[in-house]
């Protein structure tokens, strides 16, 4: 696989608004080919926020090993801890509110 692009998908009232998508990187992707799809994670219990996706192209190397597979390189490793930062500091600004869990985001204002 090749990487064609990170971005950051708003996930709002249980839709994903690719229209509202942040490309944080871009190696070639020409945009999303539909405004909005349903969000089916957590369609039982929906939280608003950001997530960040990566748009990813076959290459040959699929076909040599059989599977999907990719190579990441050091900075596109980084660009998408960049990306996941600033879909934090976004979903914090959308809830208005930090969170507990897995990848907790909280901040000294969110205790006064």
């Amino acid at each position: 696989m090749r990487l064609k692009a990170i971005v950051i998908i708003p996930r709002i009232d249980g839709v994903f608004r690719l229209r509202e998508a942040i490309v944080h990187r871009d190696w070639g992707f020409n945009g999303f080919k539909v405004d909005s799809v349903k969000a089916y994670y957590r369609s039982n219990n929906p939280i608003d926020g950001y997530g960040v996706a990566l748009i990813l192209e076959q290459s040959p190397a699929d076909e040599d090993f059989g599977v999907p597979i990719w190579f990441p390189s050091e900075y596109q490793l980084r660009a998408v801890r960049e990306a996941m930062d600033r879909s934090d500091e976004l979903t914090e600004k959308l809830l208005g509110r930090g969170w507990l869990g897995v990848r907790p985001y909280l901040k000294l204002h969110h205790f006064c």
